[in-house]
């Protein structure tokens, strides 16, 4: 197999904006208001398709069917691909919501649970993230003010961020982006979401989106917000590489990496790689002729685990997260 890259998936929602196109070189419709690009998915739904080389046109679905772990590599026993990857441009407020776990969500509709991770590429100075509940705030104090029409954005944590922060976001924690932020978001394969609130507002059509209430109350945790921040352990740290740990749990590990002119690297055959571009440009190239990608910010690429040798270099410097399984 060689170095692959995917037709980006557009979803128009009512918070996003138009960076993505504008700004992270995404080929949408600038006239549209596009909220996430869907860079590598293996759902029902929304299939991730080649974009390059002699498997183009084949769906991501079909490469983990026909490939198995020369693509997934042996630690993954999955007979799909188990992350999804996202860009998220947050113009306005996302709703509050929350996700289920893997058995709510495969017995209330057959599909995944959802754990997700957030990493800010760009944050304007006032945005912020909800995250949990207030410590003194419970599930049922929450219930409460909600059916009795009372302001409960007050019973939140609130947290202001910068670009490179991150947060871990389990099943059950109750979250929400506010706006003004774009950032790349690390997720188990599942699209099941539940509204909890939506700031009172109506789509383009005058409608109020729908809430899923007694599900959100139903797959509720109690988490500390608080332990869910990366506190981002350096690796390496030289003139020509700069790698940090920002998260590694049972579904995924994510590392950033900061490199200066060129890193060589290779895969172990145990896990895939995918690496999503924050900052700068450069290529990355595989020893397969003619298996080369241009890298800009945004842009993610999908290393199989059988490729062998790879080489990213930039003129300058690259930024980029490096998800393995």
């Amino acid at each position: 197999m060689y170095l692959l890259e995917f037709y980006e998936i557009p979803k128009e929602v009512i918070w996003g904006g138009s960076s993505l196109a504008s700004v992270y070189s995404k080929p949408f419709d600038k006239s549209k208001i596009i909220g996430e690009s869907w860079e590598i998915c293996d759902l029902h739904n929304d299939n991730s398709v080649v974009s390059n080389g002699e498997l183009k046109g084949k769906t991501l679905s079909y490469l983990v069917k026909e490939y198995g772990s020369e693509l997934l590599g042996t630690k993954c026993k999955e007979d799909y691909f188990p992350l999804l990857i996202k860009l998220i441009d947050a113009r306005d407020k996302l709703s509050i919501q929350v996700h289920p776990d893997e058995k709510y969500a495969n017995k209330r509709h057959n599909k995944h649970g959802k754990n997700e991770m957030w990493y800010v590429i760009d944050a304007l100075d006032n945005a912020q993230l909800l995250i949990g509940l207030k410590e003194n705030i419970t599930k049922e104090d929450l219930k409460r003010a909600l059916y009795n029409k009372e302001n409960i954005e007050d019973k939140f944590n609130y947290f202001h961020i910068k670009n490179g922060d991150a947060f871990y976001i389990p099943s059950g924690c109750i979250h929400a982006i506010l706006g003004n932020a774009v950032i790349s978001e690390i997720q188990t394969p599942s699209d099941v979401t539940y509204r909890l609130y939506d700031w009172n507002r109506a789509d383009k059509n005058g409608n109020s989106r729908e809430l899923h209430i007694e599900d959100s109350f139903n797959v509720i945790k109690d988490i500390n917000a608080f332990n869910l921040k990366s506190a981002k352990h350096n690796k390496i740290k030289d003139a020509s590489l700069e790698i940090n740990i920002v998260f590694s749990n049972e579904y995924f590990t994510a590392d950033e990496y900061i490199v200066s002119g060129q890193y060589s690297s290779k895969t172990n055959k145990e896990t895939f790689e995918i690496i999503m571009v924050i900052d700068g440009n450069g290529s990355i190239e595989s020893d397969i002729p003619n298996n080369i990608i241009k890298l800009n910010i945004g842009k993610t690429v999908l290393i199989p685990a059988s490729l062998g040798n790879y080489i990213i270099k930039s003129d300058k410097c690259i930024k980029f997260l490096r998800v393995t399984v």
